[in-house]
């Protein structure tokens, strides 16, 4: 990252592929996390997804985290 950067090239990692989006740092830092509609936005009928930084993994990789506001227990 240079001086004055305000975006960074990151990498969604799914079942479906990898895709790569633009997204802001906030502060300097990489998003920790964010929600995203599902399919990229291409179908009204998907969920949204939360995609959270896998901070094991080189660079600013993202993995899907579930669904916002679902009840897992």
């Amino acid at each position: 990252m240079s001086e004055g950067d305000t975006t960074y090239t990151a990498e969604l990692v799914s079942g479906d592929g990898t895709e790569q989006v633009e997204l802001d740092f906030i502060s300097g830092l990489p998003q920790k996390s964010f929600i995203r509609s599902g399919a990229a936005g291409d179908s009204e009928d998907e969920d949204d997804v939360v995609w959270e930084l896998d901070e094991s993994a080189d660079g600013y990789v993202y993995r899907e985290a579930g669904r916002p506001g679902a009840d897992y227990s």
